[in-house]
């Protein structure tokens, strides 16, 4: 089919992020209701980190080009529902706001707290929970990645700066990030490549950009729209997706060229996105709830319908490839972790015990772990499940 232009929505997932800064388990009504959003958006302040000269990042000349897109439907699909094997530790018993947390090479969780305006940090191994302040935090901490060094990397989109942490030293060192056509940058997601090169979307600069952590350089490539979920290929190129439009794009760093393939449902949500080793694209629409894998290759899109689930309608948030190759997510609607078995076609359903609280984001440890966040206004927690 033939691409349209994208028109862009600046302020999309600037919504998205004052959603959670009030109630993580609620972020898809809130998203979906973004009119009330803008009260609290105005509440939450943001503008660039003051206290430091900030720097003028680097806006690369950017060749557009529109894909088109086949779409296939998957086969038929089976459905597995389990009760987990879980073991929840309390974090916080107020709500701290979990967000996108990363586990270290020790297994150990490294994790934003928005609410709280910190890092936090749980030794998988004792259970003990550490945080640390952040500086000039403005209540927009986002992505967390961890690099080869073990230094803790984050997104404070609101006071428009990446932080890096050093946890041997115990110390922050924060990368401002200054404006693009007179708008602060706004990072969001963060991701390292196999260069060691950060890699960030900027939800307030409709723009993709990266961070060498050698020399503090930014670089920008202008995307015209607010970009939501974010990957990095094994090839290098970099995939991004947008919280509204039903519209994912691939930038070429080495060309500068910048490929957007507009989906057959406009309306889709693109919450999170990951590629596997073959280099096949997976992402989760968040509502209505649905998983895709785009192939690059043949320009196909394979759409994974997502049952409901004890009467809880899919509506998914972050997602992970585990070392079998199978892909897990949260399903925020069914209140469990979903896996997704490709080779089998299959589902399996991870029905979790959490009293009120609501499964939000999660992460794959190295020896194959699962980590998830759950929480509601009494508390938030760390959860891993045995498979």
């Amino acid at each position: 089919m033939n691409l349209m232009p994208i028109h862009p929505q600046r302020d999309v997932q600037r919504h998205y992020a004052a959603s959670h800064h009030h109630a993580p388990s609620f972020w898809l009504t809130l998203v979906l209701f973004a009119s009330s959003l803008l009260l609290v958006l105005s509440a939450c302040g943001g503008g660039p980190t003051q206290g430091a000269s900030t720097p003028s990042p680097t806006a690369n000349t950017v060749a557009m080009a529109y894909g088109q897109v086949h779409t296939l439907a998957s086969s038929a699909l089976s459905t597995t529902v389990v009760n987990a094997h879980q073991h929840l530790y309390t974090f916080s018993k107020t709500n701290v706001g979990l967000m996108y947390p990363a586990t270290d090479a020790q297994g150990n969780i490294w994790i934003g707290e928005m609410n709280a305006n910190s890092l936090g940090y749980l030794n998988t191994q004792t259970g003990q929970v550490k945080s640390w302040a952040l500086p000039d935090g403005h209540y927009g901490v986002m992505a967390t990645a961890i690099d080869s060094q073990g230094n803790i990397w984050y997104a404070e989109q609101f006071a428009n700066y990446i932080g890096r942490f050093d946890p041997k030293q115990q110390t922050f060192h924060p990368f401002l990030l200054g404006t693009m056509s007179g708008h602060p940058i706004g990072p969001l997601n963060v991701q390292f490549d196999a260069q060691g090169i950060l890699w960030f979307t900027a939800a307030d600069g409709n723009a993709i950009g990266r961070l060498d952590p050698q020399t503090g350089a930014v670089r920008l490539w202008s995307i015209m729209a607010s970009p939501s979920g974010l990957a990095v290929a094994p090839n290098g190129s970099i995939w991004f997706g947008y919280l509204d439009n039903g519209v994912i794009g691939n930038l070429n760093p080495g060309t500068n060229q910048i490929t957007l393939y507009k989906l057959a449902n406009t309306q889709a949500q693109i919450y999170s996105m990951t590629a596997d080793s073959q280099g096949h694209l997976w992402f989760t629409e968040a509502s209505p709830g649905q998983l895709d894998m785009f192939d690059p290759a043949t320009s196909t899109l394979t759409t994974f319908a997502v049952p409901t689930v004890d009467g809880g309608s899919p509506a998914l948030s972050e997602l992970a490839i585990d070392q079998h190759g199978h892909v897990w997510f949260v399903d925020v609607g069914a209140n469990m972790l979903g896996c997704y078995l490709p080779e089998q076609h299959h589902y399996i359903f991870y029905r979790l015990s959490l009293g009120q609280a609501s499964p939000f984001a999660l992460t794959i440890a190295a020896n194959g772990a699962i980590w998830f966040t759950a929480g509601n206004a009494d508390g938030n927690y760390l959860g891993t499940i045995t498979v």
